[in-house]
């Protein structure tokens, strides 16, 4: 792999796939710019001083002299994604003369999973597929303009970070944390000059046009042709592995690409709590499906449920990192560099709203619509809810009782007056950028999401509301439309299964086992977020004495453990240059 020149030497596009981030820093009149692609597990600890840009390459890729593709002279290409075949050079060349034009876009022939960044010395482009997961962080001040994959390499010492955010991140919330650092929404670019920037849509996902009252079914039966058509690109990559739990969107995208022939084992996170144990379910599929399963044990519930090693460039506030890093290791162990999951089935398809009246102006045949105004009748919501929620600004699940209902006890926490949950918010992804940058990549594995792809989103965009839900004989029903798409393919237990299993129970009894190791993260002497004022100590040693009150906050716990492990792993980064505060 040597020079970005196409006619000096060979692309290194031509060699990759899937790129796991990149980084530069560009200061205004500094016409030097340094430039190499790194593999992601040599990265520097510290960007190095001056103009550069740097693209990463896989994890364990062999180091060779390679150059940051440059298809117009003076203009430098770097990706952060799956770019799913190899860019021509004369494709490259043709795209970025555009995109530097201002014809931003020609942006949306590369693949709505991809990010990226065209960079020169006085400008720099910054650009977020519309289906992409890929984030890149930046500023623009004092004439330079940074951005990276990675967030903890544009900062110039400890952030002060706002109490409120940090307190929104322990309770599980899918926050923001870092203050001053800008990001793009999917579809959106950003043009910096080093002292200002402008942001843009240079893409959206367009409704899928679709004859009026398109039935359920009709739409179970294109969501599984859009899911097709997302996965056929995997079916001849080698040896894929897919995420599998017991639910009915992994198991889809599992059916999918056996309808494909692809050479496709399965991988499950066992659980030896009987009420958090899926394994029953995933076991009928590979049957019904003849793929091979492996399934990955879970950590002893006497090890210590925090990693050793921390790594975290944003909080990871959510309870199964350690089983999620167990399964990577065991899938690259097996050689499989390319995994697939069910995630984004909840997004695309699930009830983000729903009311009486998204059932009252669904797009629906009218004897649909009547079924599930007697079915709301019959379910768990009162009839003032319902009646609520005849109003177009209304819905059942944005309902504050609901949302009391469901929050998670943190009791432990200081008070923040007025801090009420925020809405959920789906283009908000630390948790997954997280884990890409701490768990797959490290492995050289990359994660795809194809219920999250460009196609079945613009058939979730036409979808009404009211086929989000179905409500049936008390209950009520999420994702009918993925329900129906995998009846004709998976076992009836999985795709008729209605709620969930207690997967929180696992964790729970940890907690309860194990108060000492919480007090030793969350109460030690060198606890951060006690120094900031997010944990309240008297409440927590209230809590950790309790074994009901363990039990009732045990997830918020775990999730405040693990921004505290994000918190120390950042000070040991930006320290003794300044002890990390907030505002």
């Amino acid at each position: 792999m040597v020079g970005g020149d196409d006619e000096a030497g060979q692309d290194f596009t031509e060699y990759f796939t899937e790129f796991p981030g990149c980084s530069g820093r560009i200061a205004v009149g500094m016409h030097t710019i340094e430039q190499g692609c790194v593999p992601f597990d040599a990265r520097p600890a510290h960007p190095p001083p001056g103009s550069h840009v740097h693209q990463w390459l896989p994890a364990g890729t062999a180091p060779a002299p390679a150059s940051v593709r440059e298809p117009v002279p003076g203009v430098f290409l770097l990706l952060a994604g799956p770019l799913g075949r190899p860019l021509a050079a004369a494709r490259a060349q043709r795209l970025v003369r555009e995109v530097v034009r201002g014809r931003h876009a020609a942006l949306r022939e590369l693949p709505a999973e991809l990010s990226g960044a065209l960079a020169t010395a006085r400008r720099v482009i910054l650009f977020r597929g519309v289906c992409s997961a890929e984030q890149l962080f930046f500023r623009a001040a004092n004439g330079r303009t940074q951005w990276s994959s990675d967030p903890r390499e544009l900062l110039d010492g400890p952030p002060e970070f706002d109490r409120e955010t940090l307190w929104r991140a322990c309770r599980g919330e899918d926050v923001f944390v870092y203050p001053g650092l800008e990001r793009l929404l999917p579809g959106r670019l950003a043009v910096l000059d080093g002292w200002s920037t402008r942001t843009e849509t240079y893409e959206r996902i367009t409704p899928l046009p679709l004859p009026r009252r398109t039935t359920l079914r009709q739409y179970a039966d294109l969501a599984y042709e859009s899911l097709l058509a997302e996965t056929r690109p995997y079916a001849a990559a080698g040896r894929i592995g897919v995420l599998l739990s017991g639910g009915v969107d992994s198991a889809t995208v599992l059916a999918a690409l056996t309808d494909h022939g692809a050479d496709v084992v399965a991988y499950h996170m066992r659980s030896t709590d009987p009420l958090a144990d899926e394994s029953p379910r995933a076991r009928e599929v590979c049957r019904r499906l003849s793929v091979p399963l492996v399934t990955v044990d879970p950590p002893d519930q006497d090890a210590s449920y925090f990693p050793d090693a921390r790594d975290f460039p944003l909080p990871f506030n959510h309870v199964w990192f350690r089983r999620l890093e167990l399964t990577a290791r065991r899938i690259a162990a097996d050689g499989v560099r390319t995994v697939l999951s069910g995630l984004d089935g909840d997004v695309v398809f699930g009830p983000l709203r729903y009311g009486l009246y998204d059932v009252a102006v669904a797009d629906a045949p009218w004897r649909e619509r009547a079924a599930m105004v007697n079915g709301l009748l019959s379910s768990r919501w009162e009839l003032s809810r319902i009646l609520r929620s005849l109003h177009p600004g209304r819905s059942l699940y944005e309902d504050p009782e609901a949302s009391a209902e469901t929050a998670r006890a943190s009791d432990f926490l200081a008070t923040v007056p007025g801090a009420a949950a925020l809405p959920y918010d789906p283009d908000s992804a630390a948790q997954e950028h997280t884990l890409n940058l701490t768990v797959w990549r490290p492995y050289g594995l990359h994660c795809a999401k194809p219920w999250g792809g460009r196609r079945p989103r613009r058939l979730a965009a036409r979808l009404p509301n009211a086929y989000r839900v179905v409500p049936y004989a008390g209950r009520t029903i999420d994702k009918p439309v993925l329900r129906l798409a995998a009846a004709r393919r998976v076992p009836s237990c999985v795709w008729r299964h209605y709620g969930r299993d207690w997967l929180g129970s696992p964790d729970e009894t940890w907690c309860l086992r194990h108060p000492d190791a919480l007090a030793d993260v969350l109460g030690g002497p060198d606890a951060r977020l006690t120094a900031l004022g997010v944990v309240d100590p008297g409440r927590l040693a209230a809590v950790l004495a309790d074994p009901r009150a363990l039990r009732h906050n045990a997830e918020s716990l775990l999730c405040t453990a693990m921004v505290e492990l994000f918190l120390r792993d950042l000070a040991d980064r930006t320290e003794p240059t300044g002890d990390l505060r907030c505002r």
